[in-house]
């Protein structure tokens, strides 16, 4: 084997309950072409300096076992990151024996790295993984590719973690191969993407830092930048949003975690209609109605966060020994719970798996230009600057054509405004980096508040259809206090709703800072 090779790889996780399956699936079968799988016992011991400065540059220094094989050695050096599909400088080296020795590698890439970030520092274990491996080569259409099933730990000190992953590692031919047969054996094996590497987990473990809500930064275009490297990177900020928060609803950790999750999935949703005109019609229509479905399984749990974490505490506050508003806290414990159990039953169906294959794909290639007219491929071509103007014009006039009889718009009709203002907002923070920060700032400041005063109005909609659901449940004292509930939203609803003209006005009587 080559001292230096270049890593492209999908990982995807598995439940331990689900690999005999995997194994025994038909297309795995095919594509084996008679070849077994060989398992191996690896264990791999990571290093790094006490404050993990390696990895701050994105270098894993690793010391690996291989069962019955021997030593080997191993760099691994960030050479982009393609967000769904990671691709890698690694360097190998076999040793005698399970002592770090960075003086064997000869390739000058490697060493121009280590000299440049390691050396002179003290650089110790850090965590391990132990693990089974079975690996078999697969031929699949014009690709060859490694398919890995790993089943272990990851261990710093006395903490350990779980590892049930697949690991699709691409030798020949076009990523676009790996993500096709992932979604094959979905079909048979329920496969999720996965953006967390071994080593990522180890880290966690050795500082001690649990999972928590996950919150974006900002989208990094440049006004040089094709508008189809920006659209991927949007794609690909809102993935990681998704899966980043994803555990906060499976272990019901956090309530910010829902929040940011459906958050991620409305700023896709935002990013595709957008884009619209630009993207052929096929997956681009699967995505958004599997964004919609999956979206729509987490609302009722947002919904009973904001009235328990939000809402309620205000009544309680006013009226504290009140035992319907007591009673009604109970019932709508209860109500979030079956909210909890629908939206985790909604991340073990087989269309949230589709649909981070198909996230993970459109941010790691140009996928979405299978049946690309020559106008949309060049339209995707120019830079995103050229683009942008139009496509934010296009939103603020969508806000701007309610100013004159805002105060006077129905409650659907006031929906339909803070959807369109959401799609302005989304869309200033998508191409905000290419302008004059300053300007992007007070613009968004003034959405913001437009936003805030809207969404105060729908959380009063859907808290009282919420709220009348659970009528059937309550006592007298129950009625009382949905009823004391009721009439302080309205009275805030009217006092927010004075607000939305002022609002509107301040939004529009500034200059946009795409001109």
């Amino acid at each position: 084997m080559a001292e230096k090779q270049i890593e492209i790889e999908l990982k995807l996780r598995i439940d331990p309950k689900h690999v005999a399956r995997l194994k025994s699936a038909p297309v795995l079968r095919e594509v084996k072409e008679g070849r077994r799988l060989v398992t191996t016992h690896l264990v791999s011991i990571y290093h790094d300096t006490p404050k993990l400065s390696l990895a701050d540059k994105g270098l894993a220094v690793r010391l690996r076992k291989k069962g019955t094989q021997g030593w080997e050695q191993t760099v691994k050096a960030t050479n982009g990151l393609r967000e769904a599909l990671p691709e890698r400088n690694e360097w190998t080296v076999e040793l005698e024996e399970g002592v770090l020795d960075l003086d064997r590698f000869t390739d000058k890439g490697v060493k121009k790295l280590l000299k440049k970030f390691v050396k002179k520092k003290k650089i110790d274990r850090i965590f391990e993984s132990d693990l089974k491996r079975g690996a078999v080569d697969l031929t699949y259409r014009d690709a060859v590719m490694e398919l890995a099933i790993d089943q272990g730990v990851v261990r710093s000190g006395d903490q350990e973690v779980p590892i049930s992953e697949v690991e699709f590692e691409l030798k020949k031919g076009h990523p676009a191969a790996l993500f096709d047969l992932a979604l094959e054996l979905q079909r048979t094996v329920p496969l999720l993407l996965s953006m967390r590497s071994k080593a990522s987990r180890g880290r966690d473990l050795y500082l001690g830092k649990g999972p928590g809500a996950y919150r974006a930064a900002a989208v990094k275009l440049t006004p040089d930048m094709s508008a189809e490297t920006a659209f991927r990177a949007v794609i690909a900020q809102g993935l990681r949003m998704i899966l980043s928060n994803e555990v906060c609803v499976r272990q019901d950790l956090d309530v910010e975690g829902c929040h940011q999750m459906r958050v991620g999935m409305r700023r896709l949703r935002v990013a595709l209609n957008l884009f619209k005109k630009n993207l052929p019609a096929g997956e681009a229509v699967l995505l958004r109605r599997l964004l919609k479905l999956c979206s729509k399984g987490l609302d009722g749990l947002r919904d009973w966060d904001v009235f328990l974490t939000e809402t309620l505490p205000m009544i309680e506050e006013r009226f504290p020994d009140h035992t319907g508003v007591a009673e009604l806290r109970k019932a709508a414990e209860k109500q979030r719970e079956a909210a909890l159990a629908n939206a985790r039953k909604m991340l073990d169906q087989p269309e949230y798996g589709q649909l981070l294959l198909l996230l993970g794909a459109w941010a790691s290639y140009s996928r979405w230009a299978s049946g690309a007219t020559a106008a949309q491929m060049k339209a995707m071509a120019a830079p995103v600057s050229e683009m942008a103007e139009p496509l934010l014009e296009q939103a603020y006039k969508r806000v701007t054509k309610r100013d004159d009889h805002v105060a006077g718009l129905t409650t659907p009709q006031l929906h339909a405004l803070r959807l369109d203002v959401k799609q302005m907002r989304y869309g200033t923070e998508f191409f905000g980096a290419i302008y004059g920060s300053k300007k992007v700032k007070k613009f968004r400041s003034k959405l913001t508040t437009m936003q805030e005063i809207l969404g105060q109005l729908q959380d009063a909609a859907v808290a009282e259809a919420r709220l009348m659901a659970l009528a059937p449940q309550l006592s007298k004292d129950g009625m009382i206090a949905v009823g004391l509930i009721s009439g302080w939203f309205g009275a805030r609803a009217d006092h927010r709703l004075e607000g939305i003209e002022d609002a509107m006005h301040d939004f529009t009587d500034q200059k946009v800072f795409w001109k």
